[in-house]
């Protein structure tokens, strides 16, 4: 059995005993509980392998039940049309090209954050993006992801610019 704790995964399974027949899983999972709030996780799903890329979302937003953008396609779509988003959600987009990137939110009908991602996975810049808008909303340096979520989501849970927030290896 695989159990979640805020976005740590621990593993627990049937009682065990230590040699002085003391049931050994109550205290494990204590110590795996304590070890999780105190040494933080790395990340919460499987790596996810975009091209010839592995992405792993790291702790800053971990919480995060993410969707993933990374064909035209889905990029053109993105989050247009919803009428929501649960609290704990997002959107990221994976472009081939590590350039500059441009957002609008035409038939987008709520108003989102995207943070712009660099080629290393370290978060660059935050932008508000109001809903329906068409006003263009353009990384300032070369990226290669973009993070889409509720529109304060980046207030609520500060994340400092230049903090790893996906691991990337080729």
């Amino acid at each position: 059995m695989e159990m979640a704790v805020y976005g740590c995964k621990s593993h627990w399974g049937r009682h065990t005993n230590d040699k002085n027949g003391i049931k050994v899983w109550p205290s494990l999972l204590v110590i795996s509980l304590l070890s999780s709030f105190v040494l933080g996780c790395q990340q919460t799903t499987p790596p996810t392998s975009v091209g010839n890329k592995t992405l792993e979302v790291l702790t800053p937003i971990a919480s995060l039940q993410l969707e993933w953008a990374d064909t035209p396609e889905e990029r053109q779509i993105g989050l247009m049309n919803r009428t929501s988003l649960p609290e704990n959600s997002g959107m990221v987009f994976v472009f081939e090209q590590n350039q500059p990137h441009c957002f609008w939110m035409k038939n987008t009908l709520m108003p989102l954050d995207i943070g712009f991602i660099d080629a290393q996975g370290r978060l660059v810049q935050i932008e508000s993006m109001q809903a329906q808008s068409t006003d263009v909303h353009c990384a300032n340096q070369a990226i290669q992801y973009a993070l889409e979520v509720n529109q304060g989501w980046f207030h609520r849970h500060p994340i400092a610019l230049g903090t790893p927030v996906l691991k990337v290896r080729n």
